[in-house]
């Protein structure tokens, strides 16, 4: 008897050039760079400009950072450091441009830095004005890091519970021109409390609305399972989701129904009363 064995090739598969649908998706990292605010998701890249009405369209982040791995699917985090250096995290090396070029020596391994070989990727990097320092965050732990000594300080990593209410593996952090922290974790964010050190509002809010500009009818799935948002209860005096407001405007239509109908039997009567006894 004899055996034959076949073996299924896996077909080629050609990299992708559509982009994520930015009114339903997550950050890699969201960071201000020159002033100007940069959101990166997988290979791609948006530069959002506060003043315009509408979002651009993005473009293929090596299209105007040369330098990057040529087969690198996302970046884990970026910032731009007090030297005006910008400094991009993709798995266990970092890797620093000078404006849109990369340095030569780069990338070197994250050890460097004085970090654990056993972190694998760092998750969010800011620097915080609160005290001008450079923080990155990976998993459970986070360091503060000196810039001038390009080394993390000596009695770091610590749990990042000293973040309140931000939990463990995020997604992004940053300062934006404001001069408010804000932390991202799936499809929402936080702000931060620098002076209380906790967030701001218990609950998230639609990444997509407040920084990709996605208009709420656009929004896809805005409340996202593993995002804890309380159920929507309407009140007069204030807005909810769509859903809410949805629901708010037929009760409101149908309270007017009923206060239409209750006017029309008062007024028959009347005019019956003023008929037979005038």
């Amino acid at each position: 008897t004899t055996t034959t064995t076949t073996t299924t090739r896996r077909p080629y598969r050609h990299r992708t050039t559509i982009h994520p649908n930015p009114c339903n998706t997550s950050f890699d990292a969201i960071t201000l760079i020159r002033n100007e605010l940069f959101i990166f998701k997988d290979r791609w890249l948006w530069r959002m400009n506060e003043n315009d009405l509408h979002r651009p369209t993005p473009f293929e982040i090596h299209r105007m950072f040369f330098g990057l791995p040529a087969d690198f699917e996302r970046i884990d985090t970026v910032y731009e450091n007090k030297h005006q250096k910008i400094i991009f995290f993709i798995g266990k090396q970092y890797y620093v441009f000078n404006s849109q070029y990369l340095e030569p020596g780069y990338p070197r391994p994250l050890t460097d830095l004085g970090l654990p070989d056993s972190i694998e990727r760092i998750d969010a990097a800011l620097v915080w004005s609160h005290n001008n320092r450079t923080y990155l965050y990976s998993g459970r732990l986070y360091w503060k890091f000196d810039e001038d000594t390009n080394r993390v300080e000596l009695d770091y990593p610590r749990d990042m519970s000293m973040w309140r209410g931000i939990g463990y593996n995020i997604d992004s952090a940053f300062q934006y021109r404001d001069g408010k922290t804000y932390f991202f974790k799936g499809r929402g964010y936080w702000r931060f409390n620098d002076m209380n050190m906790s967030i701001a509002h218990e609950y998230q809010k639609s990444s997509a609305r407040r920084w990709m500009k996605c208009h709420e009818r656009l929004l896809l799935n805005e409340l996202d399972e593993d995002i804890d948002v309380p159920p929507t209860v309407v009140h007069t005096a204030s807005v909810g989701t769509s859903r809410g407001t949805s629901l708010g405007r037929s009760d409101g239509y149908a309270h007017e129904t009923i206060l239409l109908v209750v006017s029309c039997l008062v007024a028959m009567v009347l005019s019956h009363f003023s008929k037979h006894y005038a």
